[in-house]
């Protein structure tokens, strides 16, 4: 499930008043249950859900029968997830970051990963690249990673992962308590029309359990 908010399907569209409500039918907990129907005819292994927070998710997993094998979310050292990595292992639910690298292509972003000097320190100490760094510090803190590239060369490299020292985990750990560096860096640039003011796709930050301010910083 990619959002916990549904989108009405005669409009095509999920933002603004184009996604149902948090009490609305069909709510995330229905959606769940049909998607739990689909491992009875053996064609689907396992389900999962993506931009869930721990409060919805202690919404759905009381209601649940199986269990989301993955919760996809954006992670990287500006939105480490901390308190959700814990939640979630405490549930058995692997964590997912879709985003590893932040947003390296785009042109809106706020910030780069690759140019704070703290990765770029480590990756020239240990002569490899920033993405290596960023990669090897998710799966080194028991997290999943997808970066994508449509790069020979980068994904060769992207496999190519190392083992991070003490001091190296902590200061990129660290890296969130910087001034305005807790914060997301891939819905930079939307555009109000997709996100509006104050919400994604037409729930506000409190409805998804997303403890953000307006500029999508991390409030304090």
């Amino acid at each position: 499930m990619h959002w916990p908010q549904a989108g009405k399907p005669d409009s095509g569209e999920i933002w603004g008043n184009n996604t149902y409500r948090p009490n609305e039918s069909p709510t995330f907990v229905e959606t769940w249950k049909d998607m739990e129907k689909l491992l009875e005819g053996g064609k689907v292994k396992s389900i999962g859900v993506s931009n869930f927070s721990i409060k919805t998710l202690d919404v759905l997993l009381p209601q649940c029968t199986v269990v989301p094998v993955t919760n996809q979310v954006e992670m990287h050292p500006c939105l480490p997830q901390h308190d959700l990595k814990q939640y979630c292992e405490s549930k058995g639910i692997i964590l997912t970051a879709y985003s590893p690298l932040g947003q390296p292509t785009g042109t809106d972003q706020a910030i780069s990963l690759f140019n704070i000097d703290t990765i770029k320190s480590i990756a020239n100490k240990l002569n490899v690249d920033s993405a290596q760094v960023l990669l090897s510090w998710g799966v080194q803190r028991k997290t999943a990673v997808i970066p994508k590239t449509e790069n020979k060369a980068r994904m060769e490299s992207n496999m190519t992962l190392l083992q991070l020292s003490d001091e190296d985990m902590k200061n990129i750990d660290e890296l969130h308590l910087q001034p305005n560096m807790h914060r997301t860096l891939t819905f930079i640039g939307f555009g109000e029309r997709i996100l509006g003011e104050g919400n994604i796709f037409g729930w506000t930050y409190e409805e998804l359990g997303w403890n953000m301010i307006d500029g999508f910083v991390v409030s304090k």
